[in-house]
């Protein structure tokens, strides 16, 4: 059985959806890319994946204006690392860490693919760990190279096809140089 990954966004701080309905959308299960975008078209991606994608995208961007992740200056050079010490060495320089925290925000788009008649929330684990060794495989700026737990239920579907028809070109080129248009299997 091919299961079909239907991938929706933008989101983010630079593109917050008109529709109001889309939020409550968004509190649903499914899988994610947070991409951040650097210059020289560098772009980081993270997989990740949660039974409620609205609070969990709020918490990596809260992480970044709180200081508690690490932070990439223009170029995409890590230059904060976002742990304790960091953080107390950062309070010496608000206006600096601040202002590159709030820059990191504005890079950060999430896309997504919520949970469907075929894409059970059991798979979640599963749809992570693939997209993850799709994307390692075609790229190094991955910031989640530790892979997703591999809890299998019974019975999962061995392919899985990426639709990006729902993007607008600009996404779904990205997502296809990303993750490619051959399906994945198991």
């Amino acid at each position: 059985m091919t299961v079909s990954l239907n991938w929706q966004g933008p989101f983010g701080a630079e593109c917050i959806p008109a529709d109001p309905l889309i939020f409550e959308r968004l509190c649903e299960p499914g899988v994610y890319l947070r991409i951040k975008r650097y210059k020289r078209d560098r772009i980081i991606a993270y997989v990740g994946q949660s039974v409620s994608l609205l609070p969990r995208f709020d918490q990596h961007l809260s992480a970044m204006l709180a200081l508690a992740s690490p932070l990439r200056d223009a170029s995409g050079t890590l230059v904060f690392s976002g742990d304790a010490g960091a953080r107390l060495r950062a309070f010496g320089n608000l206006d600096r860490f601040t202002a590159l925290a709030a820059e990191e925000v504005r890079r950060v788009s999430f896309f997504y693919a919520l949970c469907n008649d075929y894409f059970h929330n059991e798979y979640l684990n599963l749809a992570e760990g693939l997209l993850q060794c799709r994307i390692t495989q075609r790229t190094t700026d991955i910031e989640n190279l530790v892979s997703a737990p591999r809890t299998m239920p019974e019975d999962v579907p061995d392919r899985w096809q990426n639709d990006f028809d729902a993007l607008t070109a600009a996404g779904g080129k990205l997502l296809s140089n990303l993750l490619g248009t051959d399906p994945m299997t198991l």
